[in-house]
């Protein structure tokens, strides 16, 4: 794999050099020659990593990290700091505001591309596993194994059992623990006035739950409710706190998690205020094969119908009747285990 390196560097010299050492290595290396083209640069091609000088003109390199660090889309990025200085406290600053790294000129190569290449593999090994897609936190261990830090995450963990219907926290309720999905599968929901539910998310196996309000040191703001009887790695507050603010790399995972989770409840708002019903069953089925189909050959959505009408945000009748009409329509099929989607590209065009 070839990775992108943004160097931004104002010294002409030192930035050939660097980028010569970089490309003799195959890494291909795009340079700013200041701070503020290297924050434009950063924000438009997401490099797949760093490497900034820290006194240089119009914008230094804390400036530099603050404002990359402060955005999600760029906060994931390793960085690692070139520096003349060699006074501790200016290394602390500049790894208190964010940065991942840094190397003392003058610097030998051999130690240069050391640091790229560990910071780089330590990113990937955390990227895998952070996409689009809800966290698989299954994978995450496993692929995570080689740092230390999820390690005390991992160890000695307690595990309860709850059985379908049975509430695992309720709006309001204090946060004491981490929550991690070993078996079976939970929602998240609100109830209005009316006490119409609004499901707000579903999780499953591998999957952590209840992080939001850890970090946030909030009430929760939603109940769960278990769909089938789970098993639940319970890790307690104190400890996810202590992990979460002694490593950079995941307070990185979590905030592309949070982002990830931010704009999936964005989208599901415009959904619900713009979509028809129809459009909306199409989306919400599609969503739910992707992520909760059993995992066999049939395929079948076991979630059931209340509760798809509660993701929808309509009534179970109403559901039943567009339900009906896919079934005619050749889309779905419905058996005594659930649905089975026959057709989801024509579900794709309902759905858009």
């Amino acid at each position: 794999m070839s990775y992108n390196i943004l160097l931004i560097e104002d010294n002409v010299e030192m930035a050939e050099n660097i980028s010569e050492i970089l490309e003799l290595a195959h890494y291909n290396v795009a340079h700013a020659p200041n701070g503020k083209i290297g924050v434009e640069l950063a924000q438009q091609n997401h490099p797949d990593l760093i490497l900034c000088d820290i006194m240089m003109p119009h914008l230094d390199g804390y400036g530099v990290v603050h404002i990359l660090n402060s955005d999600p889309a760029t906060a994931t990025i390793p960085f690692i700091f070139l520096t003349a200085k060699t006074d501790r406290n200016d290394v602390r600053t500049g790894m208190n505001l964010g940065a991942d790294d840094y190397i003392t000129k003058p610097f030998d190569g051999i130690d240069l591309l050391k640091v790229v290449e560990m910071r780089l593999r330590k990113n990937e090994l955390l990227k895998s596993t952070f996409g689009n897609n809800p966290l698989d936190a299954a994978t995450f261990f496993n692929e995570s194994k080689e740092l230390k830090e999820f390690k005390k995450l991992k160890e000695n963990r307690v595990i309860r059992s709850y059985k379908k219907r049975d509430l695992l926290f309720m709006e309001g309720q204090i946060p004491n623990d981490l929550y991690y999905i070993v078996q079976g599968q939970i929602k998240t929901y609100k109830v209005n006035y009316d006490g119409k539910e609004l499901i707000t998310g579903i999780y499953r196996a591998g999957e952590f739950l209840g992080y939001v309000p850890l970090l946030e040191d909030k009430p929760y703001s939603e109940q769960a409710e278990v769909l089938e009887d789970v098993k639940i790695a319970v890790i307690p507050k104190s400890d996810f706190l202590s992990l979460i603010y002694s490593s950079r790399d995941v307070v990185r995972k979590f905030i592309k998690m949070l982002s990830n989770n931010i704009a999936e409840m964005e989208n599901r708002l415009l959904d619900l205020a713009y979509q028809s019903i129809r459009q909306r069953v199409a989306s919400a089925l599609l969503n739910i094969s992707q992520k909760f189909a059993q995992q066999n050959n049939d395929e079948i959505i076991t979630v059931a119908r209340r509760d798809i009408s509660d993701i929808v945000g309509t009534a179970t009748e109403s559901l039943n009747r567009i339900l009906t009409d896919f079934k005619k329509e050749g889309l779905i099929k419905t058996s005594g285990g659930g649905l089975k989607i026959i057709d989801k590209a024509k579900l794709e065009k309902i759905r858009h």
